[in-house]
């Protein structure tokens, strides 16, 4: 298990001189990222001078920083280069990317949430074929349903790979990862991750699933409370839009609210890390190490768990929160729109930094971001 590698990394004294590692009281201080830097480096050199005017963008652009979405991209359009338009070298120039910034499972879950937008456009088509619509409903569903592809994701790099201060993203429906490097410190928030279908219901491919982990640890942490520890979480009964904090929402948190870590017992605390890494652990190992750190230095009783809906069934709409100083995260399951493979087979998952979303902390500097 990675959290059991992560947490062995901490204990096992990682901070020692000649480690690659240092503390700042806050965050911790990765080793340089250089296979980051020369995938991303590999990548601009393949582009033309015309794709490269479009992919890359000054590090200090702070709109095209912010404009990530999960919405398709006729609801929100993107800055950079699609796949779409991108060669077989250039497209596996950009996966390089994804696997240099992201772990095994992190690059695992991605790949997996852009192919199933291919699988998404199957079943939204069939269903869109003898759906009742008005002529403009059906115009706006059928330019949607043309965006929905693995091909659909866009890339944008910010500043110059060799420099102290760059960063680079990739957007898309369903998938939005931000990745900023700062002195060779890489800040891996906001990352998105959604699926629609979560899980393929019919055909050659039923079965296949992502972020299904996510739901079983969670159920599994708030079905051990006692009591006592369930009616400090449980929030309310029903899931709201206005609780996701997707794009937008940035600053929406006043204070954490519901259970405090420090009153688990050592088991459930067990459950909680392990939840945790489970998001944490998509991104490259020194830098979730990095970040677990900072989690783990912050103190149980800043860390909080909180749950909307329904706790005795993952069919059902839910959403939990994971809120402290250094991380926010966030799982919810969506109500059914009828076109995506069955009854709440959707679900949207956030993970951010309060402190140091877009390596803000670290640069000195405020990210606002805007809604759709």
């Amino acid at each position: 298990m990675k959290f059991c590698m992560v947490a062995a990394a901490c204990l096992l004294g990682l901070g020692a001189a000649g480690s690659g590692w240092a503390h700042d009281g806050r965050h911790a201080h990765a080793a340089p990222s250089s296979p980051v830097s020369s995938a991303a480096m590999r990548f601009l050199a393949t582009l033309s001078a015309e794709q490269r005017a479009t992919a890359v963008r000054p590090f200090e652009d702070d709109a095209a920083r912010v404009n990530w979405s999960n919405l398709p991209t006729p609801m929100a359009p993107r800055h950079g280069v699609a796949l779409a338009d991108l060669s077989p070298e250039q497209r596996l120039a950009v996966h390089a990317m994804m696997v240099a910034a992201m772990s095994s499972q992190g690059y695992g879950k991605a790949a997996t949430i852009m192919w199933i937008d291919d699988i998404l456009r199957v079943e939204e088509g069939e269903w869109l074929a003898t759906a009742t619509l008005t002529p403009g409903q059906r115009t706006r569903r059928e330019q949607i349903l043309a965006s929905r592809s693995s091909d659909n994701y866009w890339v944008v790099v910010f500043g110059d790979p060799a420099s102290a201060q760059w960063g680079w993203a990739l957007s898309g429906h369903h998938f939005a990862a931000n990745f900023t490097v700062v002195d060779g410190r890489m800040a891996f928030t906001p990352l998105f991750l959604g699926a629609a279908p979560q899980t393929v219901t019919s055909g050659r491919y039923a079965g296949w699933s992502v972020l299904q982990h996510e739901i079983d640890k969670g159920f599994a942490l708030i079905g051990s409370f006692n009591e006592a520890q369930r009616a400090r979480a449980h929030i309310a009964d029903a899931v709201t839009p206005d609780l996701f904090t997707g794009r937008g929402r940035k600053d929406s948190l006043a204070a954490p609210v519901g259970l405090s870590a420090s009153q688990l017992d050592a088991a459930q605390q067990t459950l909680l890390w392990s939840l945790i890494d489970e998001f944490v652990g998509d991104a490259a190992d020194m830098a979730a190490a990095a970040q677990m750190e900072a989690i783990r230095a912050d103190g149980l009783d800043r860390l909080h768990f909180a749950w909307w809906g329904p706790s005795d069934d993952p069919a059902q709409r839910f959403m939990y929160r994971i809120h402290g100083p250094s991380i926010l995260i966030e799982y919810a399951r969506e109500p059914d729109n009828s076109s995506n493979g069955g009854p709440g087979n959707h679900v949207h998952a956030i993970v951010r930094d309060p402190r140091n979303d877009y390596g803000e902390d670290w640069l000195g500097r405020h990210y606002t971001e805007h809604p759709h």
